[in-house]
């Protein structure tokens, strides 16, 4: 099994479900409500973690009680975890739910997820691990910085470009896999009008090596220099698509670390997140090992 280093943010999750979602100037009525640990990195390094793989997560907290709060549940949750501990307020996101679509709108206040500098890249031991994933819920100067010594180490480098933001296209020729969702992939590719396929290879072209998008209830394409194919989705009734895309990304690097095949590891992320889709919450959402017997 080869080891995993996932990079990335941790956070405070505030979710309300409500059957109406507000609009300007309006109050609603919410259904529900819960706080949960959540943030894209350890979204995913949770979900490598339940599947058995080998990993370890680096990320940043504050100070403070939601940082007191978030060592805590990584400790219980057996995630090895090395973290550092901000002046900044640890990140906290406020996430509203449609109870009759599953979608979301979320709003995010980083906090210490901001505060990973390149001199705190430098300390992670690149050497003993053989795949990085990240996202981009931390400095983008900082991802660009990782993603370029992990390659000068040999690693795999797997980047879930989410949310948007924009990344150098000189920092390209680190990405092994580039895994945005359709949105996130059409604002990488604004300047070019065309399928998923066409953008996708539009990026191959300035220097990413693999490109796959996931398509929510359409499944997933995968894009190289070479070929293109789909992978089916698993049909299932979604209550909350929260935390989807980490538990596929998750669940897709732990595939490859057990050697694999692209397709293979696709099919397996997309049952993966299946699963979560079906429950509420983030990292609450997440399946385990045992659960996919």
């Amino acid at each position: 099994m080869k080891k995993i280093i996932v990079l990335g943010s941790i956070s405070i999750d505030n979710v309300t479900y409500t059957n109406t979602l507000p609009g300007p100037g309006t109050t609603v009525y919410g259904e529900s409500f819960f706080s949960n640990i959540g943030g894209k990195g350890a979204n995913q390094a949770c979900q490598i973690c339940y599947l058995g793989g080998d990993v370890i997560f680096y990320g940043s907290v504050g100070k403070d009680a939601n940082g007191e709060r978030v060592q805590k549940f990584l400790k219980e949750a057996g995630l090895t975890a090395i973290l550092k501990f901000s002046e900044c307020s640890t990140g906290v996101a406020s996430i509203t739910i449609d109870n009759t679509t599953a979608e979301n709108r979320i709003i995010i206040v980083p906090g210490s997820n901001m505060d990973i500098s390149k001199a705190d890249i430098e300390k992670i031991k690149f050497e003993n691990a053989d795949i990085l994933l990240l996202q981009l819920e931390n400095p983008v100067e900082s991802i660009v910085c990782a993603m370029k010594n992990a390659k000068e180490h040999g690693l795999l480098v797997v980047l879930n470009p989410a949310p948007y933001s924009k990344v150098p296209k000189e920092a390209f020729q680190y990405i092994d896999f580039f895994i945005p969702n359709e949105h996130e992939l059409e604002q990488f590719t604004l300047e070019i009008d065309g399928s998923f396929e066409q953008r996708a290879k539009h990026l191959i072209k300035q220097g990413i090596k693999r490109v796959i998008v996931t398509l929510g209830e359409k499944g997933s394409l995968y894009v190289d220099e070479k070929e293109s194919f789909t992978v089916a989705p698993h049909k299932v009734n979604a209550v909350d698509t929260t935390g989807a895309g980490d538990s596929y990304c998750g669940a897709f690097v732990t595939a490859l670390s057990l050697d694999k095949s692209i397709k293979e590891a696709m099919e397996f992320a997309s049952k993966v997140s299946s699963i979560t889709v079906t429950r509420k919450g983030a990292i609450a959402s997440l399946p385990k090992l045992d659960e996919l017997k």
